[in-house]
C-alpha cells in the first residue's frame, strides 16, 4: 500500500488533503504539532523547525511520499512577515531530510501569488513568476529549489500553486466567512474590489487535485484551480442567494477605483488536460457552507 505522511494534517488545507488520501486508500500518517482530529490516523508529534523530531517520525513511519502544508498564515500579516524565509528554509531542509531517509516523492504547497498581482490567465508552463512581496518570493524560491533538490537525489517532487481556496475551517477574517458572518447578523459588509475575477476553489477540490496529481505523476509545477473566473461581485451575490442572506447588506459604495483584475488557471493547463475536474459546481460548494 502507498504510504503518505502529511505535515500540517490539522490545517485548513492539510485536513481535507488528509481525508482525500484516506478515501483513496492510501496509508496516511499525520505529522503535526497537535493531536490529529481523526484518532484512527497514525500520528507523530513533530515541529517543522525541529529537524530531529522530523527524522524520528520518518524513521518510524517510513512513508513513500511526504506533503508539507505548513506555512505562515496569520491574516493580513503573512504577506510581509520575515517568517516566510524561515518556512522556506525549513521546508527545503525537511525535503532534504526526507530524501535522505528514502522518501520517493515530496510535495509542497505554493500560491497563486507567485504569478503577481495582475496575473491574468495562469499556466505553469508559460506564465512569468513575479515576486511582489516576501511571501511570494519565498514561495517561488521554495518551489524552484525543491525541484533541484529532488533531482539531485533522483527523486520526484511536486509544487502545487493553490488559487483562491475556500471551505470549512477557514479563518473568520477571510472574505467568504467574513461576508457570511457579517450579513448573517444583519450588518452591512463592505466590498471594495467587486470587479476582481478570481478562481475560487473549494478545499475538497484542492485535495482531490493533489491526490490526482500524485497518483498520475504530473510534472513538478501544478496550478490548482477550477479554470473559471468569478468576480467578487458575482460570488457575493451567489453566497446570498444560496444561503438565503440579505444581499441588500452588501455594500459596494467604497470601491477602490480602477481595481480590475483577473487571476484564473488556464483551462488548457496540465491538471485539466490530464483529465481532472472539480467534483461539484461553485454553487454547490457555496451551499455546503451552511
Amino acid at each position: 500500500m502507498r504510504k503518505i505522511a502529511i505535515l500540517g494534517a490539522n490545517g485548513f488545507l492539510g485536513s481535507p488533503i488528509t481525508q482525500a488520501f484516506r478515501e483513496s486508500d492510501w496509508d496516511v500518517v499525520a505529522f503535526s504539532r497537535q493531536p490529529h482530529e481523526d484518532s484512527t490516523v497514525q500520528e507523530f508529534q513533530v515541529d517543522l523547525f525541529d529537524v530531529e523530531s522530523l527524522k524520528r517520525a520518518l524513521k518510524i513511519s517510513k512513508p513513500n511520499v511526504v506533503i508539507s502544508t505548513a506555512w505562515v498564515t496569520e491574516h493580513g500579516k503573512f504577506w510581509t512577515s520575515d517568517l516566510n524565509v524561515k518556512y522556506r528554509d525549513a521546508t527545503l531542509k525537511f525535503a532534504e531530510v526526507c530524501f535522505e531517509s528514502g522518501v520517493e516523492s515530496f510535495a509542497g504547497l505554493g500560491t497563486v501569488s507567485e504569478y503577481g498581482i495582475q496575473a491574468g490567465i495562469c499556466n505553469a508552463e508559460s506564465s512569468p513568476l513575479i515576486p511582489n512581496d516576501i511571501y511570494a518570493t519565498s514561495k517561488i524560491e521554495t518551489g524552484v529549489k525543491l525541484k533541484e533538490t529532488a533531482e539531485s537525489f533522483g527523486a520526484q517532487s511536486h509544487w502545487f500553486r493553490i488559487f483562491q481556496a475556500f471551505g470549512p475551517n477557514e479563518k473568520p477574517e477571510r472574505f467568504i466567512p467574513g461576508l457570511i458572518s457579517t450579513v448573517s447578523r444583519g450588518a452591512k459588509f463592505a466590498i471594495r474590489t467587486p470587479d476582481y475575477k478570481l478562481d475560487w476553489i473549494h478545499t475538497a477540490d484542492v485535495a482531490s487535485a493533489v491526490v490526482f496529481s500524485l497518483e498520475n505523476e504530473l510534472r513538478h509545477f501544478v496550478d490548482v484551480g477550477t479554470g473559471i473566473a468569478t468576480s467578487v461581485h458575482e460570488l457575493s451575490e451567489l453566497i446570498c442567494d444560496e444561503l438565503n442572506l440579505d444581499s441588500s447588506l452588501l455594500d459596494y459604495s467604497d470601491q477602490v477605483p480602477g481595481h480590475e483584475k483577473t487571476v484564473v488557471v488556464d483551462p488548457a493547463s496540465l491538471l485539466f488536460s490530464s483529465g481532472w475536474k472539480p467534483a461539484e459546481t461553485l454553487e454547490s460548494r457555496i451551499r455546503s457552507l451552511r
